[in-house]
């Protein structure tokens, strides 16, 4: 029997057991066993002072208590080492508090913490929390300095304070509430007005709730302790299955706990009627490879899944067992199963953005060649003989975007359908729906899917020309942005602090991109040129210097090798290594001269582009932001190096958050004067700048810390970056942001850009970046241009 306050683990690992008896704190409340919880915030965003700002308001509150006759300490947490000893000065000058420093690694530890239980020390400032089992009831008074990150940390720090006894008073916590970074349970916490025994009370039992819910989610499954099993373990199967037609009548899932051939077999069966849902988690024995005998055999586990989707009479099953013992499975849970197979099995490719094809099997009809694989480079070559009739398809597998997501797609002749993932049991029965209501669409003709699928040439020659847009390989996306970084003559950069620049075709075989970098001091640095070479039969980067940092340094030139950058070309079509991809419904495609809204600019000098820290609004970014504001409740200025976008416009419905991302550029002068024409110059930076921003799709909660960070770096230098609204409300929507849809636009802004006088080219590239955007995000695109 386990006695915890904290039933939960922070690797999200199930406990063992089950919960039988829970005693809420609100109840130990009530009942007198914890002390009630004050809460004093400060709100200080420039880190520079934040710290000052904690320790002042912790040390009043000391002082104020100790003077009302109660004995009470101060216990200031850092949390490391280096933090502590960098926070100690702030409270060492309080002489008459005895404030002492206490670590794994300072001298006469155990004369120190002798000391602080007789209580000589008033402030005690230190790593976490003294160590497990530490017990001081007269601690009553917290300077958290860096906030725990996870509700388990958080409440067993809070209940080392909440002791109760006659001589002591409440415990207070003291925190900054600016650009607060904790786990969204704890979000609540950190409020001007929170009222913490309240908010502890709820994070504590919602947390204990939610392993209530996990239990009763695994005695949905079956009134046995095989659910309990199975859920035990944890399931992360891949994502696949085969999928049937069958009848409700036929749909016969109580059958399952027959699957078992012999009393000695284990098996672990577990039935959800509510959602139609079989796993069965069974030993299976099969002889040894190397050796005729019985005598020892090979002991595996697999598991089998069924979910029975009732709309479209469709039967999902995975397994991870041979095809003879998925058979047996099928016959027992369904009757007269009808397998959907062939061409239709290819419709869960329908409706995947910038397809390409990644590896395809194809099944010809001679006697010395039944069967060829094939790479996705080959894929002229593929779907010219599909087309022809020369091969059918037996299977493939591609990658993609749905719903401005990353999708993988994998699809087999004979009925299987994956994707390159593993997940949850509740992921497989969504997924299950998606591919259901695909699988059933008599109006998807698969034969229509493959014209949209992204074709490869070789780059042999000469690099193609036009290339506008340089991009980080696919593989990293924000989130390994924020922990990459390069390294160059002793400086380290963050990823998302480097900007590339548009593409220069030095000559037929080389091309250079600029890498500028924000130092931590706020000044750009140039960083050496990215150069790749095109090679007879391959290519090479060069980047003299640099280094990539992810655990450790490594070489920068080989990465990029392994991982090339990606470039965007005019006619639409994109570079990666030697291949060039495209799609022949997407090449060469003008944006419809409609589909560009004309401003008048009246007197902006539209050669000025930035407000800058001044917040000029003569200018084009400040003209942008005069005419957009009344229309969003937040506007932001993040223009400069490493930015989202110029000017990132939000607003609020009941359930959604709009976020509008406007990039603007200015109109060069000539003769000095600038005057809107049809260069198509004037396009090319402003349109990679919105391509590139479409990587914070679904980033939520870090999109808004980017915006929080840069807001709190421009502080020192008087740039108020919060042009509409407070840092409070960009705090309320980041913390809204976990249960709010974010719903992105991309706005494009040129003055430069004459509506009656745009040439094709200028409608090349914005058709190009247009169609990009809508392809990877599926989300609205506006240009907007000068009359």
């Amino acid at each position: 029997m386990q006695f915890t306050a904290t039933p939960f683990r922070e690797d999200s690992q199930p406990l063992d057991g089950k919960i039988i008896y829970n005693y809420p704190l609100k109840d130990a409340q009530n009942d007198g066993y914890f002390k009630q919880i004050e809460f004093h915030p400060v709100r200080e965003y420039d880190l520079e002072l934040a710290d000052q700002a904690v320790a002042d308001k912790a040390v009043e509150l000391l002082r104020k208590d100790r003077g009302q006759g109660f004995n009470h300490l101060l216990l200031v947490r850092a949390r490391t080492q280096a933090r502590a000893i960098k926070l100690f000065p702030l409270y060492e000058k309080h002489e008459d508090l005895s404030p002492v420093l206490i670590h794994s690694k300072v001298p006469n530890r155990d004369r120190l913490l002798d000391e602080i239980v007789a209580k000589k020390h008033k402030i005690i400032v230190c790593v976490d929390m003294l160590g497990e089992g530490f017990d001081l009831p007269e601690l009553k008074i917290a300077a958290i300095h860096d906030q725990h990150q996870s509700p388990a940390v958080t409440l067993q720090f809070i209940g080392r304070l909440t002791r109760v006894s006659k001589e002591l008073g409440d415990a207070k916590f003291v925190s900054n509430i600016a650009n607060q970074r904790v786990d969204s349970q704890m979000a609540a916490l950190y409020k001007e007005s929170a009222d913490w025994s309240a908010v502890i009370r709820d994070v504590s039992q919602d947390k204990i709730a939610r392993e209530i819910e996990k239990e009763a989610f695994t005695e949905q499954f079956s009134d046995d302790a095989d659910a309990e099993d199975i859920f035990g373990l944890n399931p992360n199967p891949k994502v696949s299955a085969v999928a049937y037609h069958v009848e409700r009548e036929n749909w016969r899932p109580e059958k399952a706990h027959f699957f078992a051939q012999s009393k000695k077999q284990r098996d672990f069966v577990s039935i959800n009627e509510a959602s139609d849902t079989i796993i069965v988690v069974a030993q299976q024995e099969t002889p040894v490879s190397w050796a005729k005998t019985s005598a020892i055999v090979d002991t595996n586990w697999v598991i089998y899944m069924a979910y029975y989707h009732v709309p479209d009479r469709t039967l999902f099953v995975h397994t991870s067992a041979d095809e003879k013992e998925a058979t047996r499975f099928l016959k027992l849970i369904a009757k007269d199963p009808k397998r959907i197979n062939g061409e239709p099995v290819f419709r869960t490719l329908h409706d995947i953005k910038l397809m390409r094809l990644q590896n395809v099997g194809l099944s010809r009809a001679r006697k010395d060649l039944k069967f060829t694989m094939h790479v996705g480079r080959d894929v002229n070559t593929i779907i010219r003989e599909i087309e022809t009739g020369a091969a059918k398809k037996s299977n493939i597998f591609a990658t993609g975007y749905e719903d401005g997501q990353r999708a993988t797609v994998g699809c087999s002749h004979k009925g299987k359908i994956w994707e390159m993932n593993s997940s949850t049991v509740s992921y497989w029965i969504e997924w299950c729906k998606r591919a259901s209501s695909k699988l059933n669409n008599k109006d998807i003709t698969p034969a229509d899917i493959l014209k949209d699928v992204m074709r490869a040439d070789k780059i042999e020659a000469a690099w193609p020309t036009g290339l506008f847009y340089a991009d980080w390989p696919e593989s990293i996306e924000i989130e390994n942005e924020q922990r990459i970084s390069l390294e160059f003559e002793g400086e380290v950069f963050n990823l998302l602090d480097v900007e590339l620049g548009k593409p220069r075709r030095t000559n037929d075989l080389t091309l250079d991109v600029a890498v500028i970098a924000i130092a931590e001091d706020g000044a750009e640095r140039e960083l050496p040129d990215i150069t790749v070479r095109l090679l007879e039969d391959s290519y090479k980067f060069s980047c003299p210097g640099v280094k990539i940092i992810f655990s450790e340094a490594n070489s920068f030139e080989q990465y990029l090798d392994a991982n090339p950058l990606v470039f965007l070309a005019v006619d639409g079509s994109m570079v990666e290594g030697n291949y060039r991809f495209y799609s022949t419904k997407s090449l060469d495609l003008k944006l419809p001269i409609g589909l560009l809204e004309a401003w008048e600019w009246g007197d902006t000098p539209i050669h000025k582009e930035s407000m800058k820290a001044a917040g000029d609004l003569n200018t084009v970014q400040g003209f942008t932001y005069s005419r957009i504001k009344d229309d969003y409740t937040f506007i932001f200025n993040d223009d400069g190096k490493g930015e989202i976008a110029d000017l990132v416009a939000i607003r609020e419905s009941k359930d959604a958050i709009y976020v509008d991302l406007y990039h603007c550029k200015y109109c060069p002068q000539k003769d000095g004067k600038a005057q809107a024409g049809a260069r198509v110059d004037d396009v090319y930076e402003v349109c990679g700048q919105a391509s590139r921003s479409v990587k914070w799709l679904h980033t939520e909660k870090k999109f808004f810390d980017r915006m929080m960070e840069r807001y709190q770096k421009g502080l020192p230098t008087k740039f108020d970056r919060i042009l509409k609204g407070t840092p409070m409300d960009l705090e309320l929507l980041r913390n809204k942001c976990h249960d709010h849809e974010m719903i992105f636009k991309f706005v494009i802004v040129q003055p430069a850009i004459s509506k009656e006088k745009v040439s094709a080219d200028q409608l090349a590239v914005l058709g190009t970046s247009y169609s990009y955007i809508k392809s990877v995000s599926g989300s609205e695109v506006r240009v907007i241009t000068n009359q």
